[in-house]
């Protein structure tokens, strides 16, 4: 009886084996078609928050190593991730900086490019993914209404009205629109590094 049972328990195994090794290798396959697309469109989102944030100037990426963090200056005193950034230049001379920054929202990152002239003014900001804020709420932040606050700010002095700033937090979404414009100040922050 309790080699029956062995054999039982050898034969399930491998069952679960096999399947394993199947499903493994669809993901596996999976993965592999869908990694360049996915590539393609997260660089083409790059590119078009460059072109929405500083129109018409050339970028040329500066390295940013993994887990690059600033600190902001402000009352809040927050620390964001620096995703990457971007040297601009138009017509041959230096336009400032883009910036993406992922600071935390209430859901999670509110990955957002950011871009600062060479006077530290604000010259707009791009919401690339606002995915894990609330919908209706949060995820409100990639409206061109609420982004288009932000031009023309100085970029370390923006802040939400509640903290004594000229940005109108969206209603609801207190905790998202003081993320991004953290962010803002972050980015504005570490362009001022650069130059």
């Amino acid at each position: 009886m309790a080699g029956k049972q062995k054999n039982e328990f050898v034969q399930l195994g491998g069952i679960l084996c096999a399947i394993t090794l199947v499903v493994a290798l669809a993901l596996g396959a999976v993965n592999a078609v869908t990694a360049g697309p996915i590539a393609e469109q997260n660089a083409q989102k790059i590119k078009d928050s460059l072109e929405n944030v500083m129109p018409g100037a050339e970028s040329e990426q500066i390295d940013v190593p993994e887990g690059t963090t600033v600190t902001t200056e402000t009352k809040n005193a927050t620390s964001v991730t620096i995703l990457s950034a971007y040297k601009m230049t138009k017509d041959g001379a230096d336009a400032g900086y883009c910036v993406e920054v992922g600071p935390t929202g209430f859901g999670g990152a509110v990955d957002t490019m950011v871009g600062i002239d060479s006077d530290g003014k604000v010259t707009g900001i791009s919401v690339i993914s606002a995915s894990s804020e609330t919908p209706g709420l949060g995820a409100r932040s990639t409206e061109p209404e609420f982004q288009a606050q932000f031009a023309g700010q100085v970029g370390t002095e923006v802040a939400v009205a509640k903290d004594g700033g000229s940005i109108d937090a969206l209603t609801g979404a207190t905790i998202t629109s003081r993320a991004v414009s953290e962010g803002v100040v972050a980015a504005a922050q570490f362009a001022a590094e650069q130059g």
